[in-house]
Formats: structure tokens, C-alpha cells, sequence
């Protein structure tokens, strides 16, 4: 196992929100597998490579119908206007918790080749309707989520046919983002840092919060890297296995936390899966 890899620290933590698993019970073991797609992660690089969770949308309600809907998702568009010549002197970028980083910026020419080039849907409908086309540009801001939570980037706005409002992508250079974005993206996690930096308060959904056989508690394991930490959450439930019991169907909003073995620094925060978590700074939320 390379050296990146090592687990330089493994937790267990138990839940917050319900108190002590029974004794006995099994608890998780550190996720060190979700480690290895993050080895080669910078993080001690200054500034650290942005973690782009970038989809993209127009700024203002959705597009004119399902066609232009579906063309904006396979990434196709075509040109029907001169792209501006100047490239801006910088682009910047600027986190919620005040940070702010100015970067090279790219021309409109390269925003609109990268924008083609995105990784859109695969599917048989991509062939069959026609591109968004671009009638006009202009450089501006936009808001984008990025792994430590939104940023508002400097961005090219194309304006097109069929969508209702502008679509932007970022003016950053390249060198930037972190392997051009992530479709490794922990949907429906995220994770809070406390103001030091080594509490992780990490929320998903599971079961509810209720002392009946449909309520659950939860127990956490954390493993770390000198690129990235990885949390695995275990639901514990409090209905005996294999009792024949019927829950509503209703995910709750849950949280665990655990404590990490050094400072998150710019390591990346991740799920067992090793999907790449959003995680924010107390003082940044909400709006985060």
C-alpha cells in the first residue's frame, strides 16, 4: 500500500444525537478503501485545487422545454455570435467563510470549449435534438458548489436559445480545479467543521430519531489519510433482527460526529464510498 495511503489515524465515534449503541454491538470499521481514489490529492498545496461539484444551469427558471432541457445536459451547443477576444486580466473565486483566491482566467473561446467538452448524460436522446445555440457572451460571476461549500466564481455567461436565463461556467484556468470537477459527489451529505477543525459533525439521512422499532441510533468510524479523511456511518436499529415490524418509509435528517486525529487542513472529506463530501466551517453556516 503506498505510503499516501497509510491510515495515519482510525476512530470510532459514536453518534451524537442518540446516545451509546447497546454493548455488544458491532461497531463500523474505518473506511481506509474510500482513501485510495483521493492519494494523489494535493492538499497541502497552497492554494488548494478547487473540488468543483459544477452542473450546468441557467441563471434564471430552467429552459423553454424538454428538448432544450435535454441538449443543455448532453453538453450540446453551437455557435451563432463572435466570442469576445480580451481575456480578463484574473478570475476569483471567494468562499462564504471570506476566503478569497484570484487565479488566471480562461478566454470566452476556452469557457465555450470546456462547456462543449463537459461530461454530460449518455444517452440515445443526445443524438436526436438539436444544440443550444449561442447568441451572445459576456464575463460576470456565478455562484458554483465546490467541496468546501459555494463559491462565487468570476464566470462567462452565454446567453442561448432555449434556456431561460444565461448559462455560466467558470472564467478560473484549468490548473485550478481538481481533475476538471467530480462526479464523485456525496449528494445527500454534507458535514459541518468545527471552529478548530477536528470535530466533524456529519449529516445524511437514515432512519428517525424514536425509541420504536422503526428509530434507529448511529455509530460512526473515521479513517485518515495525509490527502483525505473518510467516514463510515452504521445504523444500529432498535428492532430485533428479524422482527416483523412495518415503518413509514420517511428518511430523517441524522447526524454523527467524530473527532479526527489532526486538523481537516485541505485534506478532502469523504463517505465510505469515497465520494466526495461537502463540508463547511461553523461560522459559514448557514448558507454554506
Amino acid at each position: 500500500m503506498p505510503r499516501r495511503l497509510l491510515v495515519l489515524v482510525a476512530l470510532l465515534m459514536l453518534a451524537a444525537c442518540c446516545g451509546a449503541p447497546p454493548p455488544g454491538t458491532a461497531l463500523p470499521s474505518p473506511p481506509t478503501e474510500a482513501l485510495a481514489a483521493w492519494q494523489s490529492f494535493p492538499a497541502d498545496q497552497i492554494p488548494r485545487p478547487i473540488i468543483l461539484f459544477f452542473d450546468l444551469h441557467p441563471s434564471g427558471n430552467g429552459y423553454a422545454g424538454g428538448d432544450a432541457k435535454i441538449a443543455a445536459s448532453c453538453s450540446k451547443f453551437a455557435l451563432a455570435s463572435t466570442l469576445p477576444a480580451q481575456v480578463p486580466s484574473q478570475a476569483v473565486a471567494t468562499w462564504n467563510n471570506g476566503t478569497t483566491v484570484t487565479y488566471p482566467a480562461i478566454s470566452a473561446s476556452d469557457a465555450f470549449v470546456a462547456m462543449t467538452r463537459a461530461a454530460g448524460v449518455q444517452s440515445p436522446d443526445c443524438a436526436t435534438v438539436a444544440p443550444l445555440v449561442i447568441t451572445g457572451t459576456r464575463f460576470g460571476i456565478t455562484q458554483v458548489k465546490t467541496d468546501r461549500g459555494t463559491a462565487t466564481m468570476s464566470a462567462w455567461h452565454f446567453t442561448a436559445t432555449g434556456a431561460n436565463g444565461d448559462l455560466a461556467w467558470p472564467a478560473l484556468a484549468r490548473s485550478a480545479f481538481w481533475d476538471d470537477g467530480t462526479s464523485r459527489r456525496a449528494w445527500d451529505q454534507s458535514a459541518t467543521a468545527s471552529s478548530d477543525a477536528r470535530v466533524m459533525t456529519f449529516t445524511f439521512t437514515g432512519a428517525p430519531d424514536n425509541p420504536g422499532p422503526c428509530g434507529a441510533d448511529y455509530a460512526a468510524a473515521v479513517a485518515e489519510s495525509t490527502s483525505a479523511v473518510a467516514i463510515r456511518v452504521l445504523a444500529i436499529s432498535h428492532s430485533a433482527p428479524g422482527a416483523p415490524i412495518a415503518c413509514t418509509a420517511i428518511a430523517a435528517v441524522r447526524t454523527v460526529t467524530v473527532v479526527l486525529g489532526g486538523l481537516l487542513g485541505g485534506r478532502v472529506l469523504v463517505n465510505a464510498e469515497g465520494d466526495a463530501v461537502a463540508v463547511c466551517s461553523e461560522a459559514a453556516r448557514p448558507g454554506c
